[in-house]
């Protein structure tokens, strides 16, 4: 597959929610970032932080460009959650670096905070 073959692929698996085929994706030293939250490194911390997400019903990821350079991928996106029974969106850009075995290494995501917050904040009330 392309590098963009493989991000899109990615993206098809999230939008079945499919964990076993996400993480198939993702080497396993995979560095993800969501900026400006946090940084997990390894797929057991990966594994760690999405064991985090509360209640995922269903998600979906909205890509409206795509675009590749060698092995990295960028994407803008609008992702969305259904979550404790309300659909959460947010607005992201994203930049994927592909190892030589074609997996994620390095995964970016951009987002603005107020919206994170706006979006997912009443689940860390409980």
């Amino acid at each position: 597959m392309t590098p963009i073959e493989t991000i899109e692929s990615f993206i098809a698996a999230w939008d079945d929610y499919d964990l076993d085929k996400i993480y198939s994706f993702m080497a396993e030293d995979i560095e993800w970032t969501d900026i400006p939250l946090s940084t997990v490194k390894g797929i057991e911390q990966v594994r760690a932080k999405m064991d985090g997400f509360p209640g995922v019903e269903a998600c979906g990821f909205d890509t409206h460009h795509i675009a590749a350079n060698g092995n990295v991928v960028l994407t803008e996106r609008t992702d969305w959650f259904q979550m404790k029974g309300k659909k959460r969106v947010i607005r992201v850009m994203g930049t994927f670096e592909l190892n030589n075995e074609g997996k994620i290494a390095k995964w970016r995501d951009y987002f603005d905070i107020a919206e994170f917050q706006r979006e997912f904040g009443d689940l860390a009330e409980g």
